[in-house]
């Protein structure tokens, strides 16, 4: 059996693909809350807010994940791991029940400071003796849905201990985020990986760039990462005849879901396939299995989908999902890189469409002596165009839903693709669902598992996009390419060459036809600004593409910035 060896880091190791990618798309719009995880419960009963806040503080010292912030230092995103690193947490009395919503709203729209911590915060509202309102919020460059699962147990064993003034119950952590993270890295040093790329090159070999989503809007000039939810709900009957469809196929109910979004991808696009992004654990270890971290990843199921009968396109879905299962362990950033797709901020050129199923992650949170219900999310975002999440439950039903970003879709056509996948489904099981059968209202929590693909965040349609670009006055003097200040120059270069990995640059190369994009753009102006000690707008390539031009802009903004 595989086996990730123990190991003894440094206080400061490298960022993990994925963590990298989620703080330099976070880089372009501070202040846009994107993948802030935020749950919020009413808690009925006897609840004590000093045992839940020694609770949570052991929880974080249990795991390196909770007490953990990132830095930049010599180019290199560093997870800073501190020894002790307690959770943000704040009681309020006497607060209204009608000020939940927009307080929870606050917290799952306030921003984390990346490089200082904590990136873990509870709010504790208390409306009268024995009602309360929980709001728990966390930065998925951290953790994820996963993990979040495991915190939200180990916070109700420990809660239920200290009420008792019993000792901390849980076992010793055999296993870290950093032991995952060094046997992640290792796989990629050391070429385990290479096999497992081969294949994903193979498989989504030709895509060259996004599929067209004919029910998309036009890409708005500015984005932000709001986001919609539009339920989804199979009812019990419908539920039991996907579940037949999977026992006659010999396959599962997952699969069953897969190949019904697949043809609805289809039929909507127009195309003889469709590739869907499919978020998992990433823990492909049974040792990892109960990790606090970040460890999800998109695995791209390119599933062809003829008008065939549903056994055959199960057997496909199958086929692929295997396979994928099989090669998991690629980060989905270093795929991304390694297939030399463009990787443009608000468009993913591979998973526009990202499947997620809960599986039951979405259970509820349980507090000894008290009677504890999930509250609808008060900040939905979407980093994606399109989410579907889907939770069979006990109940023998299916609930979801499809999370959008407004700026795309409309809330009508939102309804019309959500009914449109149920209807596939119906025609696939044979099963339409009963006349009047109304799916029941529902936001679910975050679950934390959605890869976060591209950050939304401003985009122009007139330069690379996922880059805001500042108006330019027409009376602005143009600026020569052959000025600028020679230290500047000299950085510039090397920085140039470094990330692009090229020879160094004349005045007239273009960072863009380089092979540069919008991510390489913002830490070219990161470290460069760190080095040159000034604040530098991470869109500055925009306007000035060219090596010379940019030299240029730089000096002027840093002369303008020193005087």
């Amino acid at each position: 059996m595989r086996s990730a060896r123990l190991h003894t880091l440094p206080y400061h190791p490298p960022a993990t693909a994925l963590q990298r990618r989620l703080w330099l798309t976070s880089q372009y719009a501070r202040d846009i809350p994107a993948y802030i995880l935020a749950y919020a419960w009413q808690v009925d009963g006897p609840f004590d807010p000093a045992a839940f806040h020694a609770a949570l503080t052991a929880v974080t010292g249990r795991h390196e994940a909770l007490r953990t912030t990132f830095t930049l230092r010599e180019g290199e995103l560093l997870r800073v791991i501190h020894p002790e690193l307690p959770p943000g947490f704040d009681l309020l009395d006497s607060v209204a029940a009608s000020d939940v919503p927009e307080l929870a709203r606050q917290e799952a729209t306030t921003p984390f400071d990346l490089d200082r911590g904590p990136l873990l915060r509870c709010r504790v509202l208390r409306h009268a003796p024995q009602r309360h309102t929980v709001l728990l919020t966390t930065h998925h460059i951290t953790v994820d849905g996963r993990a979040m699962s495991i915190v939200r147990g180990e916070l109700a064993a420990c809660y239920e201990a200290f009420l008792q003034q019993r000792p901390d119950p849980l076992p010793p952590v055999h296993r870290q985020f950093a032991d995952f993270a060094a046997w992640q890295q290792e796989g990629l040093d050391t070429g385990r990986f290479d096999r497992q790329m081969a294949y994903w090159k193979q498989q989504l070999a030709g895509i060259t760039g996004p599929a067209q989503l004919p029910f998309l809007k036009p890409r708005p000039t500015v984005r932000t990462s709001e986001g919609r939810w539009e339920d989804i709900f199979c009812d019990a009957s419908l539920t039991a005849a996907a579940r037949r469809l999977a026992v006659g196929a010999r396959t599962s109910v997952s699969t069953v879901l897969i190949a019904a979004a697949a043809r609805w991808l289809a039929e909507e696009t127009g195309l003889g396939e469709a590739v869907i992004g499919m978020s998992t654990v990433g823990r492909s270890l049974p040792e990892f299995d109960r990790l606090v971290g970040l460890s999800t990843n998109t695995l791209p199921l390119r599933i062809p989908v003829q008008p065939a009968a549903a056994g055959r396109l199960l057997d496909v879905t199958r086929s692929v999902m295997l396979a994928a299962i099989e090669n998991q362990d690629v980060p989905f950033p270093l795929l991304m890189q390694e297939l030399g797709l463009p990787r443009t901020l608000p468009v993913n050129p591979l998973t526009q469409v990202l499947f997620a199923l809960r599986d039951g992650l979405g259970r509820p949170f349980q507090l000894a002596g008290a009677e504890v219900t999930a509250l609808p999310a008060a900040g939905l975002s979407s980093s994606n165009d399109v989410t579907v999440e889907l939770d069979p439950r006990p109940d023998g039903t299916i609930r979801g839903g499809l999370l959008y970003s407004p700026a795309l879709i409309d809330p009508p056509q939102a309804a019309r693709l959500a009914a449109g996948l149920v209807g596939v489904l119906e025609r696939m099981t044979a099963q339409p669902r009963p006349a009047g059968a109304v799916p029941p209202g529902r936001t679910p929590e975050p679950s934390g598992f959605p890869d976060p693909g591209p950050a939304t965040v401003p985009a122009p349609s007139s330069a690379p996009a996922g880059i805001a670009t500042a108006p330019v006055s027409a009376d602005a003097p143009a600026v020569r390419p052959a000025d600028g200040d020679p230290t500047v120059r000299q950085q510039t270069r090397r920085l140039w060459r470094r990330l692009l990995n090229a020879e160094a640059p004349a005045d007239g190369d273009d960072f863009f036809a380089a092979g540069g994009d919008s991510l390489l753009a913002a830490e070219l102006m990161l470290l460069l600004g760190e080095e040159l000690d000034c604040s530098l707008p991470l869109n500055l390539p925009v306007g000035s593409p060219t090596f010379g031009r940019l030299v240029a802009a730089v000096t002027e903004h840093r002369g303008g910035e020193q005087r």
